[in-house]
């Protein structure tokens, strides 16, 4: 092979290619310089300009990269049983052979990993002549051979299939090794930081009449250091870099990609202040707000799609905005859904298009039920798309228009491979193909009109580039650790035997990207010390060069700006018109709300303001104390005077078992709850035995009681849990019993202060006797605890006191001031309109 020389210039990499073309005696034009990466074909050209006839003259040679240089030879469209490189037709062309090979029923798990581990053996034979391709696969048979564990079978099964796709496939760069040597008299191959086996085998192949150089190196540039706190401190930090090098006059900024969401943030800085970017690397294609809107249709018309994911496609339809809320309102109030409710709402039909003939919503959702061929999926999508008037805004939008063609609505060389998959899929498949094809493909925006002033581009590709400055965010050990995660399931020996890098061939090629990156004039560096609650270091790359070479500080550039403050006060309104006519009703929780602060009581219970439900909420704690509620009531209610244990262990599974039917049906989610009632239950009989030694006897559950205070206009009003009667005393006694799913140390600090949490006092009051009891009875796996409260008698009159009195105050119209504190705030459905965060603290 050809020496390769180390060059300090653009200069003396093009004196070094005109001794080469003039010893193997070629023309210019016959000529092939072959970069590295496309974007170093401008700098070459200017350069070759300006040396203005000192080293070279006349026609420069051909300037090209492997992709440019047989895209102007021929265009080449893969066959149906090529690799294409396209994630979207491998994943179609691997479930085939996936399907042939006996293993479609695993086509979801194994076809991703088919189309990575092709992808990864067809980059390497696609660098070998189509000749050597045979006895290459018949080297590596044997050690991709699998063992007899049965997941390393299916490991083994798609090594192997991927070897002989890849060994029998055609690609665009083999047209390099048919040229005539008349067409190409001498090769130059301008080497960068990462390999290209493909222009190693080209050298191979020319002899002497190749000549491989390296991209011009110079000296490193001074380096600034800066520590930022988290994501976004480190963007704001970034995105001052970038513009205190625009006011030094110091333009291109290159902006490597090393974090792409710190990128994307800072990449929104620069652009809300004016500073034109060009980005070269893109994003994944999935990741766009178009890709969002049309996976939103598919995981709509799932059969268990949840209702909230029914809204959200209809948030991205072509539909009024106030339409959908509409919609969500009675969806909400009504706990309906789209596909299958029987309200009038069946009747709307979709009027994207105006149609009055267009199908209701549950035929367009529902028809995309059923399994269909690809390519019938791909039509009928398309049709869904159009309906829904989704379709329009893809075409309208850069990225869905991207999505158009990574999903081959608009290619008609793609066909045939579409339609040879004749296979039903069902819909999770589709969506599983198209979120491959998506994940597979990268959206760049539009290049701005202007030179730019910001290049956002992968950190390899910084090398030789003329920036004039550099701002790299993201150098802390996760985002660039010594060495890359190596791609693929390969074993060490495999990646051995198959001409993989190993892990410290890519350490010493991050090393030399690394080092490249550091050749820009003026390098701002930045990394974060914390990733949420994990701390983090600077990447190793980035200790290492600190301990050998010179660095300053960075200075955080960010501009600081006085901001008046604008707090607001806390609110006091009053109630006025909102207070019923006759007598003010307290129930024992709006009375709570009231003293933890008024102004809930005002906003919660007044006004009636409260969140939205969720739709499809999991099985909570609070619905299993509600469906523990009900079943202990039925229990006490059907339960003889006199029963046994075993009789009364299988009363209780059969109220278990119809309450959860009724008020929860099959939901999944109940299933913990489900395995904690054999020991609920034996904890709660437990008690129940001890409770009735004691001479107690159930009299009533879920009682509705009201009591008029006429005296002070006020109604007392609510539901006891369970009120039991002390049998064989003289005056009866009562117990007012409220169940509870909290721990016992909650319960226990709930009656520590008998005037803070009124709950249980309010209930006693409620029932009106002279001679009662209160406490909560806790519902715990290991223990049921009952927890009394001991003052209820010295607390009930100052509770009918402090009702009354408040009742009058709000009558006369005295502020309902939001002054609630600790857990009363932190859990508060009205913090968001009380604004207590922005409050004057003076």
């Amino acid at each position: 092979m050809a020496a390769i020389a180390k060059l300090d210039s653009w200069t003396t990499l093009w004196e070094r290619v005109r001794l080469h073309m003039q010893a193997t005696q070629a023309h210019p034009a016959k000529t092939v310089v072959l970069l590295p990466f496309f974007q170093l074909q401008a700098v070459a050209r200017l350069s070759w300009a300006e040396q203005g006839g000192q080293v070279v003259s006349g026609f420069p040679p051909r300037l090209e990269t492997t992709t440019s240089w047989q895209r102007r030879i021929s265009h080449f469209s893969p066959g149906t049983m090529d690799l294409s490189f396209d994630a979207g037709l491998d994943a179609v062309r691997a479930r085939g052979f996936l399907r042939r090979a006996g293993l479609g029923e695993l086509n979801a798990l194994l076809t991703p990993r088919l189309v990575e581990a092709a992808q990864q053996l067809g980059a390497l034979a696609a660098a070998l002549p189509p000749a050597e391709r045979p006895e290459w696969a018949a080297g590596l048979r044997p050690v991709l051979s699998g063992g007899g564990e049965a997941f390393a079978s299916y490991e083994a099964a798609v090594a192997r299939i991927a070897l002989e796709w890849a060994a029998l496939s055609s690609y665009a760069g083999d047209v390099l090794f048919d040229l005539p040597s008349d067409e190409l008299q001498a090769l130059v191959v301008v080497r960068g930081v990462q390999t290209n086996a493909l222009a190693d085998h080209l050298v191979q192949r020319l002899g002497a009449r190749a000549l491989i150089l390296e991209l011009p190196e110079q000296a490193a540039g001074q380096l600034a250091v800066q520590a930022a706190e988290d994501l976004e401190d480190e963007a704001q930090r970034a995105a001052a870099c970038v513009l205190a090098h625009l006011a030094q006059g110091r333009s291109p900024v290159a902006l490597p990609a090393i974090d792409r969401l710190v990128t994307r943030r800072i990449s929104a800085m620069l652009g809300q202040r004016g500073v034109t970017v060009l980005d070269e690397t893109g994003w994944k294609l999935s990741t766009t707000r178009a890709a969002g809107a049309l996976m939103s249709l598919l995981r709509a018309a799932a059969p268990q799609a949840t209702r909230d994911e029914q809204l959200d496609w209809l948030k991205n339809c072509a539909v009024s905005p106030a339409l959908v809320q509409r919609w969500e309102y009675e969806i909400r109030k009504q706990n309906s859904d789209l596909t299958h409710t029987n309200t009038a709402r069946d009747a709307i039909e979709f009027i994207a298009t105006n149609d009055a003939t267009a199908p209701p919503w549950r035929l367009l959702l529902n028809g995309l039920r059923r399994e269909r061929s690809l390519s019938d999926w791909l039509r009928d999508l398309a049709s869904a798309l159009q309906i829904s008037g989704q379709w329009k805004r893809l075409e309208q939008d850069a990225a869905g228009e991207q999505i158009i063609a990574a999903l081959h609505w608009s290619s008609l060389d793609a066909q045939a491979i579409l339609q040879s998959d004749a296979s039903r899929m069902s819909l999770n498949e589709f969506a599983t193909w198209v979120q491959l094809a998506l994940e597979g493909a990268s959206f760049k925006p539009a290049q701005p009109a202007g030179p730019a002033q910001v290049v956002i581009l992968p950190l390899a590709q910084l090398a030789a580039r003329p920036f004039a400055a550099a701002v790299i965010a993201g150098v802390d050990e996760l985002r660039l650790p010594a060495a890359p995660e190596l791609p693929g399931d390969w074993t060490a020996a495999q990646r051995e035997a198959l001409g993989l890098p190993s892990r410290e061939a890519l350490a010493l090629e991050q090393q030399d990207v690394w080092r490249r990156a550091q050749q820009v004039p003026h390098v701002d560096v930045l990394w974060r010390r914390a990733e949420g609650d994990e701390p983090l270091q600077p990447s190793p790359l980035l200790q290492a060069w600190l301990r050998k070479h010179a660095s300053q500080s960075g200075l955080d550039a960010r501009e600081q700006r006085e901001v008046l403050p604008q707090p607001s006060h806390m609110p006091a309104p009053q109630a006025g018109k909102l207070l019923p006519a006759g007598a003010m009703a307290f129930s024992a929780s709006s009375y709570q709300d009231l003293r933890a602060c008024p102004y809930r009581y005002f906003a919660l219970r007044l006004l009636g303001l409260h969140e939205a439900q969720e739709l499809d909420e999991a099985v909570s704690k609070r619905e299993f104390g509600a469906w523990l509620h009900a079943v202990l009531g039925d229990f006490h209610e059907q339960r003889p005077r006199q029963g046994d244990s075993d009789s009364d262990r299988s009363l209780l599974d059969r109220c278990a078992a119809q309450r959860q039917q009724e008020m929860l049906g099959d939901d999944a989610g109940f299933v913990p709850f489900s395995a904690s009632w054999p020991q609920v239950r034996e904890s709660y009989l437990l008690w129940l035995a001890k409770h009735e030694t004691q001479g107690w006897r159930f009299e009533s559950s879920e009682l509705d009681v009201k009591r008029d205070l006429s005296s002070a206009a006020v109604l007392l009003k609510g539901r006891l849990d369970r009120v039991d009667i002390l049998a064989g005393s003289g005056a009866q006694s009562y117990s007012v019993i409220d169940y509870k799913t909290e721990s016992d140390a909650s319960l226990k600090a709930r009656v520590a202060d008998p005037l803070e949490d009124t709950q249980l006092i309010f209930y006693a009051a409620l029932l009106g006797k002279d001679a009662v009891q209160a406490s909560y009875l806790g519902l715990a796996e290991k223990e049921a605890k009952e927890v009394p409260q001991k003052h209820v008698n010295g607390a009930l009159p100052l509770l009918l006191q402090g009702v009354a009195a408040d009742a009058v105050r709000i009558a006369q119209g005295h502020g309902l001031p939001a002054m609630g504190e600790g857990k009363a705030c932190e859990y508060c459905a009205a913090r968001g309109l009380c604004r207590r965060d922005f409050w004057a603290t003076a």
